[in-house]
């Protein structure tokens, strides 16, 4: 049974580069694609402002109208003791989702941090996840979602904002056997491979905040038992390309991804 999964990061209600058709054309997208399960990576706000949560929670609303909804805060949401609104207008800042059907464990997290744009995910949620991974089958994908990017990023100038803790949170990944890591922050769409486990990140959907030639635009995956598909939607035209696949196995009854296959040009 194929399920897809849409991921979308970097909306930044209250931004100047914010725009009102981008947001209506991903709606009216994700309404078409019907997906599964929604993902939101973070930075719902620009400021963590009341105003700009009223919008990202009626956003919210909107999605849970097509699908399943779950969000994780991104650096700006924490901004202005921004996630006192976060917790009451959009929810829990971290989850966990199973989907038995399809195959495949979710689990949120919260990576950021107050009033800085660096990320870092803490001891009580590496020891909540490593207990959680615990509980998942072997033979089922393992995902995880948070804001700021595990690793860095081409074509987004100097390194910055990744991960403080980023390296326990790897050893936790690679001995846990998370398959896929979705991140977003960096505005730029993204794929890297380490240790047989995918680094996805997706750019900004709703904004002209863009680096180079980058366009506004979200990620869509597609699960089923022979492998999982990668694509990235343009917010702008709707048009979809394949940026990966994969082929997947079930080794001594573990998920694993086996093989893959990456457009030339992995970004945009």
């Amino acid at each position: 049974m194929q399920k897809k999964i849409i991921q979308i990061s970097d909306i930044h209600f209250g931004e100047k580069t914010f725009s009102m058709e981008l947001k209506n054309n991903l709606l009216r997208q994700v309404t078409d694609e019907n997906p599964d399960l929604i993902i939101v990576s973070g930075d719902l706000t620009t400021e963590g402002y009341s105003h700009e949560y009223d919008d990202a929670a009626e956003f919210v609303d909107e999605l849970n109208s097509i699908s399943e909804v779950h969000v994780v805060p991104g650096n700006h949401d924490a901004r202005n003791v921004g996630l006192i609104h976060f917790e009451k207008q959009i929810g829990e800042r971290k989850f966990i989702h199973i989907d038995k059907s399809g195959g495949f464990v979710i689990a949120g997290l919260d990576s950021s941090e107050p009033d800085i744009n660096d990320g870092q995910i803490g001891y009580d949620q590496l020891a909540w996840l490593k207990s959680e991974l615990e509980k998942v089958p072997k033979d089922m994908c393992k995902i995880v979602t948070f804001h700021h990017h595990l690793l860095p990023i081409p074509q987004t100038g100097r390194e910055r904002n990744i991960l403080l803790d980023s390296g326990d949170l790897l050893r936790l990944f690679i001995d846990s056997g998370v398959d896929f890591v979705l991140n977003g922050h960096k505005h730029v769409p993204n794929v890297w491979m380490i240790e047989k486990m995918v680094t996805l990140n997706s750019g900004t959907a709703t904004t002209r905040k863009l680096r180079g030639n980058t366009y506004p635009s979200y990620n869509e995956l597609l699960i089923d038992d022979g492998g999982i598909f990668v694509n990235l939607i343009n917010t702008f035209t709707g048009y979809k390309r394949e940026v990966a696949n994969y082929a997947v196995e079930l080794n001594e009854n573990e998920y694993s991804i086996c093989s893959y296959n990456y457009n030339s040009d992995n970004g945009v």
